[in-house]
C-alpha cells in the first residue's frame, strides 16, 4: 500500500512538472488587426464601369500558440502556429463580358465589340494557419522581430453573373461559379512590442495561388496590421 502511494504522488509530481514546463515553453496568443487585399483591375471589376465598387479592406483575427526556440538573453527565436482569418473581400460591377473589349491601360472599355455589359457580384474570404518563427532582439525595453513561414489556407470565392452574352444575338445567361481550395502562401513580417502586447505586420504572398484558380478571388497579396496579446 506504501509504495502505491509512493508511486502515485511521484506521478502527480512528474505530471505536475510537466504542466509547469509546459506553462512556461507554450502561450497562447490571441490577434485583431485589418487586412488590405491587393486586388487587380480586370478581374471581377473593370475601373470606371457602371456600378463598380471594391471591398479589400476587411476585419482580420488570429487565434494560436508559440513558444522559445531558442532563448539567448536578449536575443532568441519563438515559434509561432496561429489561426489567421484575413476576413471578407468583395467585388461589384457592370462590365463588358469579353475581356478584348476593355482596355487596361486607359481603364475605359473599347466598343470594339458589339456586346451588352453584364451584371458581376462576388465575394470570398481566405483563413488559414499561419506556421511561421520569429527571430528578436531586445534593446532599451522593446522587444524587435521579423517573421517567416507558410499560410496553409482555405480560399474561397463566389461570382454571381447576370445577364451575360458574348454578343446582342446571343440570349443572355445568369450563373454562379465556385471556387474553394486549400493552397500553401509564403508569409514575411515585421514585430514590435513589451513582451505581451505585439504590434505585427505581416505580407501574405497569395498571388501565385489566386492565378490558378479555376475561379480566381478578387484579390492577389494581402497586407495584414495587427495588434497581439500573449497570456
Amino acid at each position: 500500500m506504501k509504495r502505491s502511494i509512493i508511486a502515485l504522488a511521484l506521478a502527480v509530481a512528474s505530471i505536475a512538472a510537466h504542466a509547469d514546463y509546459i506553462t512556461d515553453y507554450v502561450h497562447a496568443e490571441v490577434g485583431a488587426g485589418v487586412t488590405r487585399y491587393g486586388t487587380e483591375n480586370g478581374r471581377w471589376y473593370q475601373e470606371n464601369m457602371p456600378l463598380n465598387s471594391v471591398t479589400n479592406v476587411a476585419p482580420e483575427f488570429s487565434l494560436g500558440l508559440t513558444g522559445p526556440l531558442v532563448t539567448r538573453g536578449r536575443w532568441g527565436v519563438d515559434w509561432h502556429v496561429d489561426y489567421t482569418n484575413l476576413g471578407r473581400a468583395a467585388a461589384a460591377c457592370e462590365c463588358t463580358p469579353i475581356d478584348d473589349n476593355y482596355d487596361l491601360k486607359s481603364k475605359r472599355k473599347k466598343n470594339t465589340y458589339a456586346v451588352d455589359d453584364a451584371f458581376f457580384t462576388g465575394s470570398g474570404r481566405a483563413q488559414g494557419v499561419v506556421l511561421s518563427v520569429e527571430p528578436y532582439y531586445w534593446t532599451h525595453g522593446v522587444r524587435l522581430g521579423v517573421e517567416a513561414g507558410a499560410y496553409v489556407y482555405r480560399a474561397a470565392w463566389t461570382e454571381y453573373v447576370a445577364g451575360w452574352s458574348q454578343n446582342q444575338q446571343m440570349q443572355k445567361q445568369s450563373f454562379e461559379l465556385n471556387d474553394h481550395s486549400w493552397n500553401v502562401a509564403p508569409v514575411v513580417g515585421a514585430t514590435v512590442g513589451n513582451g505581451r502586447w505585439t504590434l505585427a505586420y505581416r505580407h501574405y504572398f497569395m498571388r501565385l495561388n489566386a492565378n490558378r484558380a479555376t475561379v480566381p478571388p478578387v484579390w492577389n497579396d494581402a497586407d495584414v496590421l495587427e495588434v497581439k496579446f500573449k497570456f
